[in-house]
């Protein structure tokens, strides 16, 4: 009997640690997310850039970022390649498919996979918004990606509108070995380029029990309507055994620590908007869960994912963009997993317990 034979299976990887990190803790215990060991309480007041560039580079201002904001515009050819795509083309389908075919900075050329994985990143905001747009996008002030995205789709100029993006975007930079960090790392450990990580880790972050979760939950307070109903809505998907999107958190036991910033920013930014309704649709749906769950001893909370979708949509995001923002912040997170793991590489290749036809039987004899 082998090794594999005799091995607990762990379907998920399921509390398996598989190797290290020094990017960002996540307590599910506590409810705490650090990134390099600074609390997120402590960043989420600070520019987006400024908290990329402490996940990837370990240090704030580091130039990485600021350099590639200069290589951020598209190329004529990469411009046509977006404009060239159907308009009913999923956001997702373009990053993961234009992202291995944008060109590299010929300013980072001799710097390593690394710097051109910032150039890729720099463009992203510019890919995301040509599709969003149907059209050339003109060239945006900011050099922070985030707010330089808001520029290009013509957002509400507000601080308010600035900030729930900005906190938003950052929140969702990292969150260690996540599905899409891990398939980047699975990738990148084949000594792939670093535009194939990502996008690996963008096809997987599509998936609705990723990234798609946003989407998801708002088009269920859609369907939903209004707050009156929304506790018979969650007592029939509780007594259907049907999964209420947005809630729980495969990590955290207490609240998601990033779903409280986000319920506030989206109060603030929903008030006295056609998206109010909605955003307490949300609220009344997530007050019945919990009391719900209270009834069976469970504390289960609303996730980063609930509240996210209704602020992208008051900011003029449509919903089929929500996790190509994810991914236009989740992608510093990748980088930095990315040069992590080139520091001591490993190619990954986990095992898998056979249960198929015995060896040598004939199929014919099988009834």
């Amino acid at each position: 009997m082998t090794d594999t034979n005799r091995a607990e299976i762990r379907r998920g990887l399921e509390g398996v640690v598989v190797d290290t990190t020094a990017i960002s803790l996540v307590d599910g215990e506590a409810g705490v997310l650090s990134y390099r060991g600074v609390s997120v309480d402590d960043l989420v007041e600070e520019p987006f850039g400024e908290v990329a560039s402490l996940v990837v580079d370990d240090r704030r201002g580091g130039p990485l970022i600021s350099e590639a904001a200069a290589h951020a515009d598209l190329s004529d050819r990469e411009r046509d390649l977006v404009l060239s795509l159907p308009r009913d083309t999923h956001p997702m389908h373009v990053l993961q498919g234009l992202t291995p075919l944008l060109d590299r900075t010929d300013a980072f050329k001799d710097r390593g996979e690394a710097a051109q994985g910032f150039a890729i990143a720099a463009k992203l905001p510019s890919i995301v918004a040509t599709h969003l747009r149907a059209d050339a996008i003109g060239h945006a002030r900011s050099s922070d990606p985030a707010i330089r995205f808001l520029e290009l789709i013509g957002a509400p100029d507000t601080d308010i509108a600035r900030k729930a993006y900005s906190v938003t975007q950052i929140l969702q930079i990292e969150h260690s070995f996540n599905a899409s960090t891990f398939v980047a790392r699975a990738c990148a450990s084949t000594l792939a380029p670093v535009e194939n990580a990502l996008s690996a880790a963008f096809g997987t972050l599509h998936g609705v029990l990723h990234g798609g979760a946003d989407q998801a939950a708002l088009e269920t307070a859609d369907r939903v309507g209004s707050p009156d109903r929304a506790a018979a809505f969650v007592d029939e998907c509780l007594a259907t055994k049907t999964k209420v999107m947005g809630m729980g958190h495969r990590e955290y036991r207490v609240l998601d620590p990033r779903a409280r910033y986000l319920k506030a920013l989206a109060a603030d930014l929903c008030a006295g908007t056609p998206h109010e309704r909605t955003y307490r649709t949300l609220v009344a749906m997530e007050e019945r869960f919990i009391e719900r769950m209270a009834e069976q001893g469970k504390s289960l909370y609303a996730n980063l994912e609930f509240y996210k979708g209704v602020i992208y949509r008051t900011l003029g995001i449509p919903t089929p963009f929500f996790t190509a923002n994810f991914a236009l912040a989740r992608v510093y997170g990748y980088l930095a997993h990315f040069m992590e793991s080139r520091l001591d590489n490993r190619l990954v290749r986990p095992k898998a317990l056979y249960t198929g036809r015995p060896v040598g039987e004939s199929v014919a004899a099988v009834v």
